[in-house]
């Protein structure tokens, strides 16, 4: 059954169900031939997908735990304090790593192990305490006999492949929309050969409502972990969120 959002299922085998068709919010399909290439959004019912195109995924960790989110989560037994103190469902990111360490695909000795390394940033050695967003030095210009001053606007982006695989994680440090401020956002990027159809999506447009898998294997969970490790780089409000995470669903990283 298709999502409008994307959906982490526990059966048989654990992956989310990604929906295809919609053209903004969290997920959306685009493409490009190399990663260091701007993504280009896609239309997916009318664009031939091909092996450039992926998915755009920004990824979350956790809901406000109240009864509108409770649906929207498989794991509704336990609540974590966040950086505001606001009490919080895990989500996506989290609930794959839960049920990724259940299913014995992780370790805990490697989940300590991450946790210790976001333990060991320093707060103010993250994303959005070093990195700025820069514009350079105006230039008259002349546009249909009209004077202006020309200049262009730069965002941090950074980029970092996991391992071998054809999956990235791009950290975009944009304004905060609703407050002072930058923000640094993560979006995991998946090529649309690495997630399954229910028949061979190259070649074709994405039909009406559908969706995709993407399961999670033991180099899945690898990935989910390491992408822990990238949020707690993000900023000190994700720094403490993560490790808030990680304490709460394994309390024995702490020892």
């Amino acid at each position: 059954m298709c999502t409008e959002e994307a959906k982490v299922v526990v059966a048989n085998d654990i992956f989310v169900n990604i929906p295809m068709t919609k053209t903004s919010g969290k997920v959306r399909v685009k493409r490009r031939s190399f990663f260091a290439l701007y993504g280009e959004p896609v239309a997916p019912r009318q664009h031939i997908m091909t092996q450039e195109n992926y998915i755009e995924w920004q990824i979350g960790y956790d809901l406000l735990a109240n009864e509108e989110n409770i649906k929207k989560t498989t794991i509704t037994d336990k609540v974590f304090l966040n950086y505001k103190g606001e009490k919080k469902y895990c989500y996506e990111l989290s609930e794959i790593l839960y049920y990724s360490k259940q299913r014995e695909m992780l370790s805990e000795d490697e989940i300590r192990s991450v946790y210790k390394e976001i333990k060991d940033v320093f707060p103010e050695r993250t994303f959005e305490e070093t990195e700025s967003i820069s514009r350079t030095n105006p230039k008259e210009v002349v546009i249909n006999g009209m004077a202006f001053y020309s200049m262009s606007v730069s965002y941090p982006l950074f980029v970092h492949r996991f391992g071998q695989y054809e999956i990235f994680a791009e950290i975009m440090i944009r304004e905060k929309q609703r407050a002072m401020g930058t923000q640094a956002m993560l979006y995991v990027c998946i090529p649309v050969t690495a997630i399954k159809f229910r028949t061979n999506v190259l070649g074709r447009i994405i039909e009406s409502k559908e969706c995709a898998k993407w399961f999670i294997g033991r180099e899945e969970a690898l990935l989910v972990l390491e992408m822990f490790r990238v949020f707690g780089m993000l900023s000190p409000k994700h720094r403490y969120d993560v490790l808030a995470i990680f304490e709460m669903l394994f309390p024995a990283v702490k020892d």
